[in-house]
């Protein structure tokens, strides 16, 4: 534990680098919230804006805020703007970003270690990004990693983690198999899926939803929420949607989210564009980003996830289900961990329109049947996903790890 002051609680150093919005953040949020502090100090690097900072963490938790100049989306429109045809141009002109973000980057990032190593933690906990791993490091810390996510990036990038960090949480046994495929050790792994939050429901709160965007108080409502990019799969689910709008003249679709990152904005206009060659204008309501995304959820009768690409977690079906809404999830990854097929929600292969197109009219023209998922899937939350349990089994975590650090020195 922590030495050389009165507060003999673990002190845990967790980063972030997201610098937008997003799941990894909402999940350190329920960590932070649900935290026992008579044990555990936490201290937070990130890089969100200031107003998100405000609605997600306390101030006290905040060790440093570092706002890069050059970040991940910052690399991904340099090199959309890069040469395309020579291999050995590619690789330079990304050479060159990484130069120029390090140079840019180096002020903040000198007084972020620095702050880190005036706090003397006792574990840093790299909740989303790769600075933490460097502090971890240098000053010989113990790392908890935590997979959000898998890629080779995550492992071998930088320096190899596979057998330098005291342990990894994972969000999935999906995201588990992945690591293990890379040589991660499983017995290093401890699988602890995202929580789900506690949500209000009431039916004031929902038809005020649903007036603020001119949704008729009996509609059928169905929501996606998720950035407004490629692989989140909006597309097809507007596709499906299209099919069945004539069988179903009082269904209404919001599109929850944006494009915060910046990174194109052609998706978004393939989308529009869509909903008015269909003749949907009137039926399908783009919200851009909204802060109190629960509470819109919970206005809505089905909440539809149609990730086209292999999902680590999903952090909307478990909201969603929270929020008391019917599911309707893409089977591609870890949803189907989730969701228990026709017990606690629908799964389909957004790319099959007919199947997927099925399993939305099915949920509308019958009512009864949305609300038997809705109550099983809101059980489920509760029970499997309260932010309660989560925070408990990331304390014994802290715990292990604190433990067999006192034990080595």
């Amino acid at each position: 534990m922590h030495n050389g002051t009165k507060d003999n609680r673990i002190r845990i150093v967790l980063f972030d680098e997201a610098v937008a919005f997003g799941g990894s953040v909402v999940v350190l949020a329920h960590l932070l919230n649900n935290l026992d502090r008579r044990t555990f100090q936490p201290l937070v690097v990130t890089s969100l804006d200031a107003s998100s900072i405000q609605q997600l963490f306390r101030g006290e938790d905040i060790l440093y805020w570092f706002r890069p100049r050059l970040d991940y989306s910052d690399r991904v429109r340099w090199m959309a703007h890069g040469p395309t045809r020579s291999e050995l141009a590619k690789r330079l002109w990304a050479y060159l970003f990484s130069a120029a973000q390090s140079l840019a980057n180096l002020p903040g990032h000198l007084a972020m270690y620095y702050k880190v190593w005036r706090a003397k933690p006792d574990i840093i906990h790299v909740n989303n990004g790769r600075e933490g791993l460097l502090a971890a490091r240098a000053f010989n810390v113990p790392l908890l990693f935590h997979f959000h996510g898998m890629s080779p990036g995550l492992i071998f990038g930088t320096y190899d983690t596979r057998f330098v960090a005291a342990a990894f949480v994972s969000i999935s046994r999906f995201i588990s198999e992945e690591a293990i495929k890379l040589g991660v050790p499983r017995d290093k792994i401890v699988d602890i899926p995202n929580p789900a939050p506690r949500v209000t429901i009431s039916q004031a709160r929902r038809l005020e939803w649903r007036r603020k965007y001119g949704i008729p108080d009996d509609a059928d409502l169905l929501a996606h929420v998720g950035r407004l990019i490629r692989w989140k799969g909006q597309l097809e689910f507007l596709k499906a949607f299209r099919r069945i709008a004539d069988d179903c003249p009082h269904a209404f679709v919001l599109i929850v989210g944006d494009d915060v990152e910046g990174f194109s904005t052609q998706y978004p206009q393939s989308l529009r564009a869509l909903v008015e060659e269909a003749g949907l204008g009137q039926r399908v309501v783009f919200t851009g980003h909204v802060q109190d995304v629960l509470g819109l959820m919970s206005a809505a009768d089905i909440v539809v996830h149609s990730s086209i690409e292999p999902e680590p977690f999903g952090l909307v079906i478990t909201e969603a289900m929270a929020a008391g809404a019917a599911v309707v999830a893409s089977r591609l990854g870890a949803p189907s961990e989730i969701v228990a097929h026709r017990v606690t929600g629908l799964l389909v292969d957004p790319a099959d329109e007919k199947e997927f197109s099925a399993a939305l009219a099915e949920l509308v023209q019958n009512p009864a049947r949305r609300r038997q998922l809705a109550e099983a899937g809101h059980r489920l939350a509760l029970d499997r996903y309260s932010p309660e349990s989560f925070a408990r089994q990331i304390e014994d975590v802290y715990k292990t790890i604190s433990a067999r650090s006192e034990r080595t020195r």
